[in-house]
Protein backbone atom coordinates (compact mmCIF):
# COMPACT_ATOMS: atom_id res chain seq x y z
CA UNK A 1 0.00 0.00 0.00
CA UNK A 2 1.25 3.65 -0.97
CA UNK A 3 0.44 6.19 1.32
CA UNK A 4 0.98 9.70 0.36
CA UNK A 5 0.86 13.09 1.74
CA UNK A 6 2.64 16.44 2.59
CA UNK A 7 6.00 15.95 4.18
CA UNK A 8 6.06 18.50 6.82
CA UNK A 9 3.31 20.75 8.01
CA UNK A 10 4.05 24.21 9.57
CA UNK A 11 1.39 25.86 11.76
CA UNK A 12 -0.17 24.47 14.74
CA UNK A 13 -3.61 22.90 14.26
CA UNK A 14 -3.14 22.58 10.45
CA UNK A 15 -4.83 19.62 8.39
CA UNK A 16 -3.80 17.96 5.42
CA UNK A 17 -5.51 15.25 4.07
CA UNK A 18 -3.37 11.63 3.20
CA UNK A 19 -3.96 8.90 0.74
CA UNK A 20 -3.94 5.53 0.35
CA UNK A 21 -3.85 3.33 -3.06
CA UNK A 22 -3.24 -0.44 -3.50
CA UNK A 23 -1.52 -2.17 -6.71
CA UNK A 24 -3.75 -4.72 -8.03
CA UNK A 25 -2.55 -7.89 -9.85
CA UNK A 26 -3.79 -6.43 -12.78
CA UNK A 27 -1.15 -3.49 -12.16
CA UNK A 28 -3.98 -1.06 -11.84
CA UNK A 29 -4.17 1.01 -8.86
CA UNK A 30 -7.60 1.55 -6.44
CA UNK A 31 -8.11 4.37 -3.60
CA UNK A 32 -8.35 2.79 -0.47
CA UNK A 33 -7.91 5.75 1.64
CA UNK A 34 -11.68 5.64 2.84
CA UNK A 35 -11.24 1.84 3.43
CA UNK A 36 -8.12 1.69 5.40
CA UNK A 37 -7.45 2.03 8.92
CA UNK A 38 -5.14 5.00 9.99
CA UNK A 39 -3.64 5.39 12.74
CA UNK A 40 -0.33 7.85 13.72
CA UNK A 41 2.98 6.40 15.54
CA UNK A 42 3.09 10.01 17.30
CA UNK A 43 -0.04 11.50 18.42
CA UNK A 44 1.96 13.87 20.66
CA UNK A 45 2.58 15.39 16.98
CA UNK A 46 0.10 14.13 14.85
CA UNK A 47 -3.24 12.91 14.89
CA UNK A 48 -5.10 11.16 11.95
CA UNK A 49 -9.22 10.59 11.38
CA UNK A 50 -11.04 7.35 10.18
CA UNK A 51 -10.71 9.08 6.80
CA UNK A 52 -7.10 9.96 6.55
CA UNK A 53 -7.01 13.38 7.40
CA UNK A 54 -4.14 14.94 9.24
CA UNK A 55 -4.23 17.19 12.09
CA UNK A 56 -0.97 18.79 13.80
CA UNK A 57 -0.67 18.88 17.51
CA UNK A 58 3.18 20.04 18.02
CA UNK A 59 6.97 19.77 17.21
CA UNK A 60 8.02 16.12 16.15
CA UNK A 61 7.96 13.74 13.74
CA UNK A 62 5.42 10.66 13.32
CA UNK A 63 4.73 8.20 10.58
CA UNK A 64 1.27 7.86 9.56
CA UNK A 65 0.05 4.43 8.61
CA UNK A 66 -2.98 3.30 6.56
CA UNK A 67 -3.79 -0.48 6.86
CA UNK A 68 -6.20 -2.74 4.59
CA UNK A 69 -6.15 -6.56 5.69
CA UNK A 70 -2.48 -8.04 5.57
CA UNK A 71 -1.63 -4.98 3.28
CA UNK A 72 0.38 -1.54 5.10
CA UNK A 73 1.97 1.49 4.28
CA UNK A 74 3.72 4.68 5.88
CA UNK A 75 4.21 7.84 5.34
CA UNK A 76 6.32 10.48 7.43
CA UNK A 77 5.29 13.66 8.33
CA UNK A 78 7.41 16.17 10.11
CA UNK A 79 5.43 19.15 12.38
CA UNK A 80 7.17 22.68 12.75
CA UNK A 81 5.45 25.36 14.37
CA UNK A 82 7.31 28.23 14.13
CA UNK A 83 7.99 30.14 16.99
CA UNK A 84 8.06 33.61 18.50
CA UNK A 85 10.22 35.78 21.30
CA UNK A 86 7.51 36.89 23.17
CA UNK A 87 7.02 40.76 23.38
CA UNK A 88 9.55 42.59 25.46
CA UNK A 89 9.00 44.38 28.87
CA UNK A 90 7.67 47.96 28.75
CA UNK A 91 9.99 49.98 27.26
CA UNK A 92 12.70 47.82 26.53
CA UNK A 93 13.95 46.41 23.01
CA UNK A 94 14.12 42.81 22.01
CA UNK A 95 17.78 42.39 21.66
CA UNK A 96 18.75 41.53 18.14
CA UNK A 97 19.47 37.09 17.48
CA UNK A 98 22.98 36.69 16.34
CA UNK A 99 21.94 34.14 13.10
CA UNK A 100 25.08 34.54 10.91
CA UNK A 101 25.99 31.10 11.27
CA UNK A 102 22.73 29.87 10.84
CA UNK A 103 22.47 31.93 7.42
CA UNK A 104 25.50 30.74 6.45
CA UNK A 105 24.20 26.71 6.66
CA UNK A 106 20.87 27.92 5.07
CA UNK A 107 22.72 29.42 1.72
CA UNK A 108 24.82 26.21 1.53
CA UNK A 109 21.92 23.98 1.34
CA UNK A 110 20.99 25.84 -1.28
CA UNK A 111 23.75 27.34 -3.00
CA UNK A 112 21.82 27.50 -6.60
CA UNK A 113 19.60 30.68 -5.16
CA UNK A 114 22.43 33.09 -4.81
CA UNK A 115 22.67 34.24 -8.49
CA UNK A 116 18.84 34.92 -8.01
CA UNK A 117 19.40 37.60 -5.80
CA UNK A 118 18.86 40.63 -8.11
CA UNK A 119 16.45 39.36 -10.61
CA UNK A 120 16.30 41.71 -13.71
CA UNK A 121 19.19 43.97 -11.87
CA UNK A 122 16.75 45.27 -10.06
CA UNK A 123 17.94 46.05 -6.38
CA UNK A 124 15.02 47.15 -3.93
CA UNK A 125 12.53 43.95 -4.87
CA UNK A 126 12.09 40.56 -3.38
CA UNK A 127 14.04 37.61 -4.98
CA UNK A 128 14.12 33.56 -4.53
CA UNK A 129 17.12 34.08 -2.54
CA UNK A 130 15.94 36.52 0.01
CA UNK A 131 12.70 34.67 0.59
CA UNK A 132 14.30 31.82 1.50
CA UNK A 133 16.37 32.85 3.87
CA UNK A 134 13.08 34.81 5.53
CA UNK A 135 11.26 32.00 5.04
CA UNK A 136 14.19 29.88 7.04
CA UNK A 137 14.61 32.46 9.66
CA UNK A 138 11.11 32.70 11.02
CA UNK A 139 11.11 29.05 11.27
CA UNK A 140 13.54 29.99 14.40
CA UNK A 141 11.55 33.28 15.30
CA UNK A 142 8.30 35.03 13.38
CA UNK A 143 9.68 38.12 14.71
CA UNK A 144 12.23 37.97 11.29
CA UNK A 145 10.82 39.58 7.86
CA UNK A 146 11.85 42.24 5.26
CA UNK A 147 12.98 45.58 5.83
CA UNK A 148 10.37 47.96 3.42
CA UNK A 149 12.85 50.42 2.95
CA UNK A 150 11.24 53.63 3.35
CA UNK A 151 14.86 55.34 2.50
CA UNK A 152 14.67 54.58 -1.19
CA UNK A 153 12.31 55.23 -3.75
CA UNK A 154 11.74 54.72 -7.94
CA UNK A 155 14.97 56.66 -8.20
CA UNK A 156 17.10 54.52 -6.56
CA UNK A 157 15.59 51.86 -8.49
CA UNK A 158 15.65 51.94 -11.92
CA UNK A 159 12.37 54.17 -12.03
CA UNK A 160 10.61 51.02 -10.04
CA UNK A 161 8.61 51.17 -6.88
CA UNK A 162 10.86 49.98 -4.21
CA UNK A 163 9.08 46.90 -2.52
CA UNK A 164 11.87 45.89 0.10
CA UNK A 165 16.00 45.98 0.59
CA UNK A 166 16.91 42.95 -1.24
CA UNK A 167 19.63 41.94 0.60
CA UNK A 168 18.37 43.35 4.07
CA UNK A 169 16.42 41.43 6.84
CA UNK A 170 14.95 43.04 9.56
CA UNK A 171 13.59 41.89 13.41
CA UNK A 172 10.64 43.29 15.05
CA UNK A 173 12.39 44.19 18.67
CA UNK A 174 8.92 45.72 20.02
CA UNK A 175 6.02 44.97 21.34
CA UNK A 176 2.91 44.41 18.88
CA UNK A 177 2.09 43.07 15.59
CA UNK A 178 4.89 43.12 13.09
CA UNK A 179 3.52 44.51 9.75
CA UNK A 180 4.18 47.89 9.78
CA UNK A 181 6.36 48.13 12.46
CA UNK A 182 9.03 50.78 13.16
CA UNK A 183 10.65 49.11 16.01
CA UNK A 184 12.84 47.10 13.85
CA UNK A 185 16.81 45.79 14.20
CA UNK A 186 17.94 46.01 10.33
CA UNK A 187 20.58 43.74 9.00
CA UNK A 188 22.57 43.70 5.45
CA UNK A 189 22.91 40.29 4.70
CA UNK A 190 24.44 40.29 1.40
CA UNK A 191 27.33 42.23 0.01
CA UNK A 192 28.15 43.09 -3.73
CA UNK A 193 24.21 42.99 -4.15
CA UNK A 194 23.08 42.86 -7.97
CA UNK A 195 27.42 42.60 -8.25
CA UNK A 196 29.62 39.69 -9.82
CA UNK A 197 29.88 37.55 -7.00
CA UNK A 198 26.93 38.73 -4.61
CA UNK A 199 28.29 37.39 -0.97
CA UNK A 200 27.20 36.81 2.47
CA UNK A 201 28.02 39.67 5.04
CA UNK A 202 26.62 40.86 8.46
CA UNK A 203 26.14 44.44 8.93
CA UNK A 204 23.68 45.73 11.14
CA UNK A 205 22.77 49.39 10.98
CA UNK A 206 20.05 49.90 13.16
CA UNK A 207 18.49 53.35 13.80
CA UNK A 208 21.27 54.49 11.10
CA UNK A 209 18.47 55.03 8.91
CA UNK A 210 14.70 54.17 8.85
CA UNK A 211 13.32 50.67 8.63
CA UNK A 212 9.57 49.39 8.46
CA UNK A 213 9.21 45.60 8.72
CA UNK A 214 7.14 44.20 5.78
CA UNK A 215 6.01 40.64 4.87
CA UNK A 216 5.28 41.57 1.42
CA UNK A 217 2.37 39.92 2.54
CA UNK A 218 3.84 36.00 2.02
CA UNK A 219 2.85 35.61 5.43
Amino acid sequence: MRVTGPTEITTAGGTAQFTATVTLSTGATEDRTSAAQWSSENTAAATVSNSGMVTAVADGNSNIVASFGAVRGSAGLSVRVPKRTPDPPAGQRLPLPDVRAFIQQKNAERPELLAQSCPGGVKYRSNPWLDYIVDELRKVDTRWGYNAKPSRGPADNGGLPVIAAGDEIAYNYGPGPDQGSRDVHLVDILANHCGNPPSLTWRVFTGEEPGIWTSLGRF
